[in-house]
């Protein structure tokens, strides 16, 4: 199975007007720019740090885009090390290939994820497990439709008890897009490879498909997500009738039983709310953070994004829309410090790269927006996932693309 990109041509009106905002006084530093040889390329997984200070991360690919991507580590002093080099062409899927999504590391040293594909020759991806001594299992691997689901894309979570929860994009018993099963799911797996589906989403008005983005988990053990698709089904600007929507956001409550409950806390019009959600972020109160990527400005081709709020009481606020390339665009992801400050990334915008090289912004308590970082290529393009550290104040993440290669860099920044 092939990934799916979903093209919209998007109608949007602007309601907001933003006031371009220099950058603030920040520190930037390059920490690796990587080759795309043996030490891999295109990283776009969220980092990971342990209490050491070492960082964990994962490339895409290797060996000039013919390999299936690299285990990585920086010790706290900065040295770069490989840990894990999935096999490349020709070689072994059955441990998966493509790592995507991010990490868990537990008290005796294994690494935890996802590989986006491989496993067997379907190529539906895996859940793998990387021993302290460095030698890689798939826990599991994903048989895809109709029992199954296939290509997870996001970072599993875990809850007290060492439970994982994830999604696949693709696969599951729901069917979309005509009849094909690309809905997606929602599963649980421990650590020994247990592992059941949580949610089969069925698309159309009453729920999502296709599950790119986290999830989030509260402290009542709900579990809450966003979908791609789904939702209000209109042409234009989210796609023909029984086709595609413009995405949902979705909650999962446990049961008595273990079974799960979903409901639907938002549908996206595609309109000044945005279309096709990703990543989510929760606060210690139980209030919901994300971003949308398209959506909310007409100024760009099928929208520029923007980020919202949900509240407690299932209150949607938009709390940014992006309205011009100068000023980011395509916002990925979200995420909070302990003052209440929400920074995030975006694939695009600033004058740099055409459509830009991306930026690191921030929205403060009081909803003022400022741009804090604009790549220009050569220190990275195309900002991942921010792994935001409270006792330094600095910001750990990738750029998928850009560096001295041009096959993504580490970096860290301090606002």
């Amino acid at each position: 199975m092939l990934r799916m990109i979903q093209t919209r041509s998007a109608v949007c009106w602007l309601v907001l007007t933003v006031v371009a905002v220099p950058a603030e006084a920040q520190t930037f530093k390059s920490l690796y720019s990587f080759t795309g040889q043996n030490d891999g390329g295109l990283p776009s997984s969220p980092l990971l740090r342990d209490g050491a200070g070492a960082l964990y991360g994962a490339a895409f690919t290797s060996a000039s885009g013919t390999g299936n991507g690299t285990l990585f580590k920086f010790s706290a002093s900065g040295e770069f090390s490989l840990l894990y080099t999935f096999p490349g062409e020709g070689g072994n899927w059955t441990g998966g290939a493509n790592p995507l999504g991010g990490f868990f590391l537990d008290p005796s040293g294994n690494i935890f994820g996802v590989t986006e594909f491989g496993g067997v020759q379907n190529g539906y991806g895996a859940v793998f497990r990387l021993s302290a001594n460095h030698k890689e299992h798939a826990i599991h691997i994903f048989a895809g439709p109709p029992n199954d689901g296939a290509i997870p894309l996001s970072p599993m979570i875990s809850d007290h008890s060492g439970t994982f929860y994830g999604t696949t994009a693709f696969g599951g018993s729901g069917r979309c897009r005509g009849g094909m099963p690309l809905c997606g799911t929602v599963f649980a797996i421990d650590s020994a490879g247990h592992y059941n589906i949580i949610h089969n989403f069925q698309g159309g008005q009453d729920d999502g498909i296709e599950p790119w983005g986290d999830l989030v988990q509260d402290s009542q053990g709900n579990i809450y997500g966003t979908t791609m698709g789904g939702g209000p089904q209109s042409s234009p600007p989210c796609g023909p009738p029984d086709a595609f929507g413009c995405g949902t956001i979705f909650k999962l409550s446990p049961n008595a039983d273990g079974s799960w409950t979903e409901s639907i806390l938002y549908r996206f019009t595609g309109l000044a709310d945005g279309l096709d959600p990703d990543y989510l972020v929760i606060d210690t109160q139980g209030n919901l953070y994300g971003a949308a990527l398209f959506g909310g400005s007409e100024n760009c081709p099928g929208g520029c994004g923007t980020i919202f709020k949900v509240d407690m009481a299932g209150k949607f606020t938009v709390l940014h829309r992006f309205e011009r390339e100068s000023t980011g665009m395509r916002p990925y992801t979200v995420t909070l410090d302990g003052a209440g400050n929400l920074y995030g990334s975006s694939n695009g915008g600033h004058t740099n790269c055409g459509l830009g090289c991306g930026i690191v912004f921030k929205i403060d308590p009081n909803g003022k927006y400022s741009v804090v970082y604009a790549f220009n290529g050569k220190d990275g393009a195309g900002p991942g996932a921010l792994l935001f550290d409270n006792k330094t104040g600095t910001i750990y993440s990738v750029t998928k693309v850009g560096g001295s290669s041009n096959w993504g860099t580490v970096f860290q920044l301090t606002p």
